[in-house]
């Protein structure tokens, strides 16, 4: 008697509730309602129930208009029936306010600068849904697109040139420097609204040095395809008199030679130039003692019978170039000339080069 009663066991523990899985895989991955990153947006978790609710299914991307094409206006889209939400996926990127692009990769090129080119190509594509009624592209971007030569700082710009005629209002839009041309005339370069060349080279006088701009003309008059000349050059210059670069691009005028194959080769020549020694000849057509031809070097000194070479990296790369640059050589070399090669590496030091050619210039002078 007194003794508390002996306590009888203790009751089973309840068994865990069972957490809901989320089967809504493709949405949220297989997550549980309480940690659906999407729940709340997509709206099938309640917070204030606790528990999923699977009321919404998730349904195909409805396909746009065939009509759009790869490149369309927002406004263009919603006219056809396109919802908003389908101009918010993911498959459509806004290179430009109210312009939408469908994501497709571009063509896989192992030129770099190729490849430059076609990113540059497309983005101007882009942008002619909500281009204006009368337009051109100009400055850098014509210079790109004619593929002159230009600073890394101006072949990476994302930002495009577009010119209006004078009366229009350029465009203001981000990505988009908007310019007014008293004389509008353009050309299609690449399916594409590009103002002449001359004028573009004209443009960008102002962004250049002297030999920078020296090198974009001769890429403009160059031996294969120029794209305008000399006389265009001029011509252009003596009707934008006063404008901004004209004068610095009349000097470079001076310096700009027709009939060169690569930028590389008006830099050996500047190179030399700039250095006091005497300027050589573009594309010289060498004849041998019998009347025979031999050959057009890049460069060449007639006199002292001295041929300057620049050797690009397809000279090394493809066999048949090869041998034929080392038959080329031999014809020099029976027909009482020296060949001087430059290469990318020794334009590094272009001292060396002007040491080189001016030792040869020495040695074979006309006594």
């Amino acid at each position: 008697p007194g003794r508390p009663a002996r306590p009888g066991p203790r009751p089973p523990r309840p068994a865990p509730a069972r957490r809901r899985e989320c089967t809504l895989t493709q949405c949220c991955s297989g997550r549980t309602p309480s940690n659906c990153t999407l729940a709340r947006s997509c709206g099938l978790f309640s917070a204030r129930q606790g528990q999923a609710r699977h009321s919404l299914r998730v349904s195909k991307r409805k396909e746009l208009d065939p009509h759009l094409g790869s490149e369309f206006s927002r406004q263009d889209a919603l006219a056809r029936g396109t919802t908003r939400d389908r101009l918010s996926a993911s498959d459509l990127s806004v290179p430009f306010r109210g312009a939408r692009s469908r994501r497709v990769p571009l063509a896989s090129v192992d030129d770099p600068f190729e490849a430059a080119h076609l990113a540059l190509v497309r983005r101007c594509q882009q942008y002619i849904p909500i281009a204006p009624r009368a337009w051109a592209f100009s400055h850098v971007t014509a210079a790109r697109l004619y593929r002159m030569p230009l600073p890394l700082s101006l072949q990476r710009r994302s930002e495009l040139d577009v010119a209006v005629p004078r009366e229009s209002q350029p465009p203001r839009r981000a990505g988009v420097a908007g310019h007014r041309l008293g004389d509008f005339a353009h050309r299609a370069v690449e399916a594409l609204p590009v103002v002449h060349p001359e004028v573009a080279w004209r443009q960008i006088a102002p962004l250049l040095s002297l030999d920078e701009l020296v090198i974009a003309g001769d890429h403009l008059d160059r031996r294969k395809r120029p794209a305008s000349t000399l006389d265009k050059l001029a011509r252009e210059l003596c009707n934008a008199r006063g404008s901004r670069g004209v004068r610095v691009a009349e000097a470079a005028l001076l310096d700009v030679r027709a009939g060169t194959d690569s930028p590389r080769e008006s830099v050996t020549r500047l190179i030399l130039v700039r250095a006091g020694l005497p300027e050589p000849l573009v594309r010289y057509t060498v004849i041998d003692d019998d009347g025979y031809f031999v050959g057009t070097p890049d460069l060449a000194y007639p006199v002292e019978r001295i041929a300057i070479e620049y050797e690009g990296e397809g000279h090394r790369t493809d066999e048949q170039v090869y041998e034929d640059d080392i038959h080329r050589r031999e014809m020099f070399r029976r027909a009482g000339w020296l060949v001087i090669l430059v290469t990318a590496r020794k334009l590094q030091r272009p001292n060396a080069v002007v040491s080189e050619v001016a030792d040869a210039l020495r040695e074979r002078a006309v006594r």
